[in-house]
C-alpha cells in the first residue's frame, strides 16, 4: 500500500503484511479510537498518536475519505 496504512480485520493479520516481517511484535490491537477522535477526524482535523513512546503517527483523512464518510451516513 502506498501510504504504509493496511485494512486488516484481525490482530494476527499483521503478519500477513510483508512489510510488517521485520517489525517489533509486541502492540496493542484494543480499540483506540473513540466518538471524540471520530467526529475530529470527520471535520478534517488530525490525530496524532505517541502512544509507542517513541514515533509520531500523524492520522488524518483524506477529503476523499471525508466525503465518503459522510455520504454512507
Amino acid at each position: 500500500m502506498e501510504n504504509g496504512i493496511y485494512i486488516v480485520d484481525e490482530k494476527d493479520e499483521v503478519w500477513d503484511i510483508d512489510e510488517a516481517s521485520g517489525m517489533y511484535g509486541m502492540f496493542s490491537s484494543k480499540p483506540n479510537i473513540g466518538p471524540n477522535e471520530v467526529a475530529a477526524l470527520l471535520s478534517g482535523k488530525a490525530l496524532v498518536d505517541l502512544s509507542d513512546g517513541e514515533y509520531i503517527h500523524w492520522i488524518q483523512l483524506t477529503p476523499d475519505a471525508i466525503k465518503t464518510a459522510r455520504l454512507r451516513q
